[in-house]
């Protein structure tokens, strides 16, 4: 049996780690807190793909000393710098365990690969609207599609190949890409805008931002700046996917974005994971990103208020 452990338990570690655990794998948690109500209620998962329920089959507040034991391990957390995996998972871990990075943000990979450089880090973007509710409910709103692939094995591994079988088998839509710089990328042209926007137009939804003329040219101009980062990182992004990207969003349920949702529950926001790291980038290739600056200054500006 394929054996799992999974860092987070929201949303994201929840919903396709069910997802994973139905296609026959066995799935253990690492939570923060409250590991013991985790482990006794589980999760209950309302999806546009058929609602479910499941029971985690360990869950630890503790990393576990037996890691050797583990196929996989699955980092769902949040992508903030309090956040570090050498304090989760030691400095060192059996060079066998491959890890898989579903998170937001650019530029995430390579601290992780600096960090364990003989491991395997894969990278993996969902495509989703999924928020978590109290306890273990999720709300799974609308698409779900993974891409995944080796950030540091070329060409594509076998474990690439074996994870999108897994999630595919579990009823997740799945592909591997020799590219994944570039469908990080792909990611970050969405994230980039409406996230920030959600969050400093008071709490509007990706239809609100949308129907509001100034909204959607901001979304769209932010949008143009991630593109040309992405030409300028060697990863280019058409310039049609704004267009389509525009075109989903206007399609998809109304959605609250996980960075408003953290704002209004007063945690910390992926604000230089999503934006900071990007002007990181744009400054490497002296290349002025002015949408990106002033949302990134005015989120700062934002947190601090909290």
């Amino acid at each position: 049996m394929f054996r799992i452990l999974v860092l987070g338990s929201g949303a994201i570690a929840g919903l396709y780690a069910g997802k994973l655990k139905q296609a026959g794998c066995c799935v253990d948690f690492w939570v923060r807190k409250n590991a013991f109500e985790l482990e006794e209620r589980g999760f209950q998962i309302q999806s546009h793909w058929g609602d479910f329920e499941y029971q985690p089959n360990l869950v630890f507040e503790e990393v576990p000393k037996n890691l050797e034991d583990y196929d996989l391990i699955l980092n769902c957390l949040k992508c903030l710098p309090e956040i570090r995996l050498e304090t989760i998972l030691g400095i060192r871990i059996p060079e066998n365990i491959p890890i898989l990075l579903l998170q937001n943000g650019i530029g995430i990979e390579e601290p992780i690969t600096q960090l364990y450089p003989k491991n395997e880090i894969l990278s993996g973007l969902a495509f989703v609207c999924a928020n978590r509710l109290d306890g273990g409910k999720i709300h799974h709103l609308d698409y779900g599609d993974l891409t995944i692939g080796s950030w540091n094995r070329n060409p594509s591994s076998s474990l690439m190949n074996q994870l999108v079988k897994l999630f595919e088998t579990g009823g997740v839509p799945t592909q591997g890409t020799d590219t994944i710089r570039q469908a990080r990328w792909k990611k970050l042209l969405w994230n980039a805008p409406f996230n920030p926007i959600s969050v400093l137009s008071g709490g509007k939804n990706t239809s609100q931002i949308l129907s509001e003329p100034t909204g959607r040219s901001l979304v769209i101009e932010v949008m143009r700046e991630v593109q040309k980062l992405s030409e300028l990182d060697g990863a280019s992004v058409p310039l049609e996917q704004i267009e389509t990207f525009i075109e989903m969003t206007e399609s998809m349920k109304p959605y609250k974005t996980s960075m408003l949702l953290d704002f209004e529950a007063g945690r910390p926001m992926e604000i230089d994971a999503i934006l900071g790291n990007a002007l990181k980038i744009g400054e490497k290739f002296r290349f002025k990103t002015p949408h990106i600056s002033t949302l990134y200054a005015l989120l700062k500006l934002k947190s601090h208020s909290k």
